[in-house]
């Protein structure tokens, strides 16, 4: 079994000009004080890829024009969900000795995402100044925190094997 915070998630880039001729890399954003960073919590079980937005562009500000930002590239409290996973297993190994010396039978059963947990992709967090775009039919597919529901990590779904082994 794993369990483990989410990975983290970097702080949006800057778009200002300083960001273009720069040999240090790319300034972050501002984090505003008091923001809370997600719309709807990562680990609840509640999210609908196709209809909502989980980061708070509001949280990150634009650095003031000719400055480079203070701010670190990863904060502790900004996260992905949780990935949890669970793999079982059940062996067993039977001596067949009283036939032949050495003669053994082991059997084992082996089951992976034991669970059935999805797991859903990253949220896209490059840009928080990205609008929101939308389908013909009213479903997300684009946006600062848009979640792919098609795309990134999802877990496979539960499944298992058995496994047999005759040994002389």
């Amino acid at each position: 079994m794993v369990y483990q915070s989410g990975a983290l998630i970097g702080v949006p880039t800057s778009n200002t000009v300083l960001n273009n001729y720069t040999f240090m890399g790319a300034t972050r954003k501002n984090r505003v004080p008091g923001q809370p960073l997600y719309l709807k919590d990562l680990n609840c079980g509640c999210i609908d890829p196709y209809k909502d937005l989980v980061l708070n562009p509001s949280a990150w500000v634009e650095v003031p024009e000719g400055t480079y930002s203070p701010a670190s590239p990863y904060f502790n409290d900004y996260r992905q969900a949780r990935r949890p996973s669970e793999q079982f297993s059940l062996g067993r190994r039977f001596s067949l000795a009283k036939w032949k010396e050495g003669m053994a039978f082991q059997i084992r059963a082996e089951f992976f995402n034991a669970f059935n947990r999805m797991q859903l992709a990253q949220p896209s967090s490059g840009n928080s100044d990205a609008g929101t775009t939308r389908a013909g039919n009213g479903n997300l597919t684009g946006g600062f925190g848009f979640i792919n529901p098609v795309g990134g990590q999802n877990a496979l779904p539960r499944n298992g094997q058995l496994v047999a082994r005759f040994q002389f």
